[in-house]
């Protein structure tokens, strides 16, 4: 649904993980897959968070492992998913205000509503369109054509 999509897209901050950083999971991983079977259990998958410099307890390793893989193993691709989430889920309510403040012209807090759908479907993951009017359906409008974007950010941010 619409709110998933906006809790992990690149329409405001980056989701996916950059050639860079893909590359750099796929050294890290091949690393602590110390069989070479293209999968870590959860003693490599901590050994490998720990090299990159997150000492995970037991119950976000597993979580982790739960959410980056299956039958107790983690793949590569599932590995680079999940740290591409992982990243993406560090942005708070208020940096993705702030990232709204730019189309804030005038400072009122308010975005027009044409330039929120021109971005909503052209920057980053594009949303088509029923799923833009979805969202500005669900938008705390001014009455004039502009959107309040805290109102709106803490609407689609709702679970």
């Amino acid at each position: 649904d619409y709110r998933t999509f906006f809790r992990s897209s690149t329409t405001i901050h980056m989701s996916k993980v950059d050639e860079e950083s893909a590359e750099e999971y796929k050294e890290a991983f091949y690393l602590f897959d110390k069989n070479k079977d293209g999968k870590i259990d959860a003693a490599e998958m901590a050994s490998l968070m720990r090299h990159m410099g997150q000492n995970l307890n037991g119950i976000e390793l597993n979580d982790a492992m739960n959410e980056a893989g299956s039958g107790g193993f983690v793949t590569l691709d599932g590995f680079i998913t999940w740290m591409g989430k992982k990243v993406t889920d560090e942005f708070t309510e208020t940096d993705i205000i702030e990232a709204f403040q730019v189309f804030d012209k005038d400072g009122k807090g308010l975005i027009n509503t044409s330039e929120l759908r021109h971005v909503l479907t052209n920057v980053g993951d594009k949303l088509d369109e029923q799923m833009v009017e979805d969202m500005l359906m669900r938008a705390v409008g001014s009455g004039d054509g502009a959107i309040n974007y805290e109102s709106f950010v803490r609407s689609m941010l709702r679970k």
